[in-house]
């Protein structure tokens, strides 16, 4: 049965960067993790989303500002190649964690770990096997889940960000919940590639957690864009009626109602500690509600 110094549980931008810097200081050092190498940032967040940001950026400048920058003729952006790119980038960056572990010796494990006790993990590997590994740190960088409003389940046309970003087609319209960053990267992005776009905000301005004068700019850009925004609105339902979703909503100040359809949903909320199905309650780990 291996034995490390150091287990680490999730290679996310936490869990790689702990296993390297333990590797450093001399300790024999293995890191588990079940889907993403380098975490959701590398695979499916902020890395291929900023890709195609850059691709959005080339669409907008053509579609928007052509007269500015003397272009003239026609102009066809196609989305699949953008979304290529995106992967290759990501791709790239997920060769460089795995050049990492091998440079500095760390032990990789492709699966799922589970704690048996306080010293010892069980990890389910993606070819369908078992292995034990005892150990006498271990570190949890499990991440994060995304939160979901009561009631609503995923679909092939409600989705998340992660479903959303490994998608190479586009919908025709979409309805996106909450506008966090998350949420506003993926409006810009759609809207520049002609897809009709929705946002639904609970609170009373968009990126509620940057400064109130950036909330105001960036809705009076969208607009100009063509993006609807809806502040203080309360999502009541979501419902997946296979050719389309109805979003239902209430607004928190009128209390007025209404719904709109559209192909496909975004639900981006915010997100939760991934904390479930990993055995912590064998380890004397305590959790909260939240």
């Amino acid at each position: 049965m291996p034995h490390y110094d150091v287990v680490i549980l999730g290679a996310g931008p936490g869990g790689y960067v702990a296993a390297v810097r333990s590797a450093q200081l001399g300790l024999s050092t293995a890191v588990i993790e079940e889907k993403y190498w380098g975490g959701v940032c590398l695979n499916v967040g902020c890395i291929p989303s900023k890709a195609l940001l850059r691709n959005a950026d080339l669409a907008h400048t053509f579609h928007a500002k052509a007269d500015l920058f003397g272009i003239s003729g026609d102009v066809h952006f196609d989305f699949g190649v953008a979304w290529d790119r995106s992967r290759e980038v990501a791709a790239g960056h997920v060769k460089g964690i795995h050049y990492l572990m091998k440079k500095n010796k760390i032990t990789e494990y492709d699966g799922r770990g589970s704690f048996v006790d306080d010293h010892t993990i069980e990890v389910k590997t993606s070819e369908g096997g078992t292995e034990t590994v005892t150990f006498d740190n271990a570190i949890i960088a499990t991440g994060s889940t995304v939160r979901l409003l009561p009631g609503v389940s995923l679909s092939e046309n409600v989705v998340t960000y992660e479903e959303q970003i490994l998608t190479r087609e586009l919908p025709k319209s979409i309805v996106i919940v909450g506008a966090g960053a998350i949420g506003m990267e993926f409006a810009y992005v759609l809207s520049n590639y002609g897809v009709k776009v929705t946002i639904i905000e609970f609170l009373d301005r968009a990126l509620p957690n940057e400064d109130a004068e950036v909330s105001k700019e960036i809705a009076r850009q969208y607009k100009k864009y063509g993006i609807e925004i809806l502040t203080s609105t309360k999502v009541e339902s979501v419902t997946d009626h296979g050719d389309r979703v109805t979003v239902a909503y209430t607004g928190n100040n009128d209390g007025a109602q209404g719904s709109i359809d559209a192909d496909k949903v975004l639900m981006s909320i915010g997100f939760a500690p991934r904390v479930e199905g990993f055995g912590l309650d064998k380890t004397g780990v305590k959790l909260t509600d939240r």
